[in-house]
């Protein structure tokens, strides 16, 4: 008898582990330092940069998770800032106008996922193999495009700006937190002006 019991808790516990993991839901934390100061953006759906200045992203997750930051510019080139897993806790900092400082509109993707995306990812390895080829530009275009689908789909992410830390200078330091599902895709507008 105790033997059947102990292998019924083995079971059920073999189960709640596999059912927790699957039931995982993604957190992370995206921010924005813009300027000379690099003071933090609490919005940025659109934001307006002059040429020359910092602009620097940081995501932030709390868990383990593949993160791909692409950008795309107002002639349609693509540039992969970032297509690699992060662990849990360790921070993603990139500056977004190194890759290309060019003026006008440029679209940013940030697309946080639990899971690998294959197809992403086969879609930025061809790329980058044949960069300024209209066909993998078109590719890309419609990788994000998918994804972007699947995850409107999914109930509306909770999100909420929080205060992430306080400056020596007495300013708060602002992050957008996102937790819920599973997949996200944030867009976000950039207009790099001339001086």
């Amino acid at each position: 008898m105790k033997k059947i019991f102990l292998i019924c808790l083995f079971i059920g516990i073999v189960v709640f582990q596999v059912h927790a993991q699957n039931t995982q839901d993604l957190t992370w934390d995206i921010q924005l330092l813009k300027g000379r100061e690099l003071g933090s953006l609490s919005d940025f759906r659109s934001i307006t940069v002059e040429n020359g200045q910092n602009l620097y992203i940081i995501i932030s997750p709390a868990s383990d998770c593949f993160c791909y930051i692409i950008s795309q510019n107002s002639e349609k080139k693509y540039f992969i800032l970032h297509d690699q897993p992060v662990k849990g806790e360790m921070k993603v900092r990139i500056n977004l106008l190194q890759a290309d400082n060019s003026p006008g509109i440029k679209t940013l993707y940030v697309i946080m996922s639990l899971e690998k995306q294959t197809e992403l990812e086969n879609v930025i390895k061809n790329y980058k193999s044949g960069l300024n080829s209209q066909r993998y530009a078109g590719n890309m275009h419609g990788e994000i495009a998918k994804l972007q689908d699947t995850e409107s789909d999914l109930r509306e992410p909770a999100r909420e700006i929080i205060v992430s830390v306080s400056t020596t200078r007495g300013d708060e330091e602002y992050a957008k937190r996102f937790s819920g599902k599973n997949i996200y895709v944030k867009t976000i507008t950039i207009h790099t002006a001339n001086r």
